[in-house]
């Protein structure tokens, strides 16, 4: 069986593209040990970046190196926007995102409480662990622009795209 408490984000979006500039700064390789003293970050939250980015396949780690990828590459070169497209494509390979919208798609108003996320990832993380993760997910289903929140009435919704044309047809 899959662990599939692995497959979700463990660091936030403005922390792997900050990595990701890091290493890039660096002409595209960094060394773990390197980073670690110049970030000046607690070792576990450097781990969570490069073991997010590595997820995405934004960077490669070889021999205590960490290599920034084509897709890396590519991510860093493009606009606010263009990020977002790349991002809003990898999301659904993570079980959570995977779940959350299939679910919010199969919803006629395409509305979730947030307690929901909260029990998808109470299924594979102890409960202390619950809050940092779904932030960090919100995080990312937010820069994608794959869902907002009401935080007000604690709900995750669909992010309409413009294509609502097509449900008259």
């Amino acid at each position: 069986m899959r662990d599939e408490g692995s497959n979700w984000p463990k660091a936030g979006v403005s922390e792997v593209i900050g990595l990701l500039e890091m290493i890039d700064d660096e002409g595209g390789k960094i060394d773990v040990y390197k980073i670690g003293k110049t970030i000046g970050h607690k070792l576990d939250q450097l781990l969570s970046a490069v073991e997010t980015a590595k997820t995405f396949g934004f960077v490669a780690v070889e021999e205590g190196d960490i290599l920034l990828t084509e897709l890396g590459k590519t991510l860093l070169r493009s606009s606010t926007d263009e990020r977002k497209k790349i991002i809003a494509q990898i999301l659904p390979q993570f079980d959570v995102f995977k779940e959350l919208l299939d679910v919010l798609y199969l919803k006629e108003d395409h509305v979730l409480d947030l307690e929901y996320l909260e029990e998808i990832i109470g299924r594979v993380l102890p409960e202390k662990e619950t809050e940092k993760a779904r932030d960090i997910i919100l995080d990312w289903g937010r820069f994608a622009e794959l869902i907002r929140v009401d935080s007000d009435e604690q709900e995750i919704h669909l992010e309409e795209e413009e294509e609502e044309d097509t449900e008259n047809e």
